[in-house]
């Protein structure tokens, strides 16, 4: 669980942020395993309703589009939004152009710098490279290899 304010930001910048993450979720075409579950998590910690969880489930389900989401959304919101949306496109295990192509747009929506985004996905890497150490602490494999489609 990331420390940050989702929960408190208004409900259609939630929506919002959801729709974000669905954009890259389904941007190649297909929703993983794991990109499905970090999308959960995600509405989880929006705190949103379970009605508006189950709309949100339905248009990712039906591929819908939602690369215009991020319009209108409070600056300090996208920034989150784009943060999620590159741990979103790195949950199953390896970055897609489509994916990337998002988070670009994303970045320049939000007057984020080519470093800034840079620093991000060095943040990424740290955290991978901590969760494959703690792996390692236990005894675990490091790699974890399990990535399945949920919605094609």
């Amino acid at each position: 669980m990331l420390p940050d304010t989702l929960h408190m930001f208004d409900k259609e910048d939630r929506k919002a942020y959801c729709r974000v993450l669905a954009a890259v979720a389904l941007s190649d075409g297909r929703v993983s395993m794991e990109e499905f579950a970090n999308y959960e998590s995600r509405m989880g910690m929006a705190l949103l309703t379970p009605e508006d969880r189950a709309m949100l489930r339905q248009e990712l389900k039906r591929g819908r589009s939602f690369l215009n989401a991020a319009e209108g959304m409070h600056p300090a919101h996208l920034r989150i939004a784009l943060r999620d949306a590159l741990l979103m496109a790195a949950a199953d295990g390896h970055y897609d152009s489509r994916e990337m192509d998002i988070v670009k747009h994303l970045a320049e929506k939000a007057a984020f710098s080519s470093e800034d985004l840079e620093s991000l996905y060095d943040w990424i890497d740290e955290g991978w490279n901590w969760m494959k150490k703690g792996r390692r602490v236990l005894a675990l494999p490091e790699e974890v290899h399990h990535w399945n489609t949920v919605y094609d």
